[in-house]
């Protein structure tokens, strides 16, 4: 039986991701860098010492991650900042999360955005008084945030859960990966990146789109 939910946001929850590939994209022409797709996909959701790993070899050793990511982060923001409360969530996202609470299922957020952003993000999407508990990678030692468990199992001990009572959604591989790895049943929900064999053999269930948790969920309530 599960007794907890944890939920991944941008990409999750919010339809961030495309966004802050925009930005990085923008951020790094500002800089005379080629930000490509394939970095971009394989930066989603991991900690920042793996993204920088992946973007020196995909964008060129000499990239300036840190300078690039201000960049990134300021038009990113600008963007979210004008965007529809509506539009800036995923559809049917406020709906499931409602859908729980009226079941009171405790739910959670474990986010690869450092706090201050998503605890703006989720308020500009009317969501941020929907959770019991709240958890970013900033909040975790250095180099051990996605797909590492961590972040799941602190999630997991701010609602009072057994990890193998606990279900995560999330959208990336590294939101798969560290799930499995807690102990937890993972529902992936793909957005940028389509699922593989790997992801599939580590989720508990493939859905299309957020949506479906509710009669994904049933069953195990």
């Amino acid at each position: 039986m599960i007794k907890a939910v944890i939920f991944d946001v941008d990409g999750t929850l919010l339809d961030t991701e495309r966004l802050y590939m925009q930005g990085w994209k923008e951020g790094g022409a500002l800089l005379g860098y080629n930000v490509t797709d394939e970095a971009l996909l394989k930066t989603r959701a991991v900690n920042i010492e793996v993204a920088k790993q992946v973007f020196r070899e995909c964008c060129g050793e000499d990239f300036p991650y840190d300078k690039v990511r201000v960049e990134r982060t300021r038009i990113s923001e600008e963007i979210i900042a004008a965007s529809d409360p509506e539009t800036l969530r995923m559809p049917k996202a406020k709906e499931v999360l409602l859908w729980l609470k009226e079941r009171g299922v405790p739910i959670a957020i474990a986010s690869s955005t450092a706090y201050a952003h998503t605890e703006s993000h989720l308020r500009h999407a009317e969501l941020w008084g929907m959770f019991d508990a709240a958890i970013t990678s900033d909040q975790l030692p250095k180099g051990r945030g996605k797909p590492n468990p961590d972040i799941f199992l602190k999630a997991a001990e701010l609602l009072g859960a057994a990890p193998e009572d606990c279900v995560v959604v999330g959208d990336t591989p590294a939101d798969v990966f560290g799930g499995y790895a807690a102990g937890m049943k993972v529902i992936h929900i793909p957005d940028q990146v389509p699922a593989n064999e790997e992801t599939r053999a580590r989720s508990w269930k493939v859905l299309e789109h957020i949506g479906q948790l509710p009669a994904a969920l049933e069953e195990v309530l």
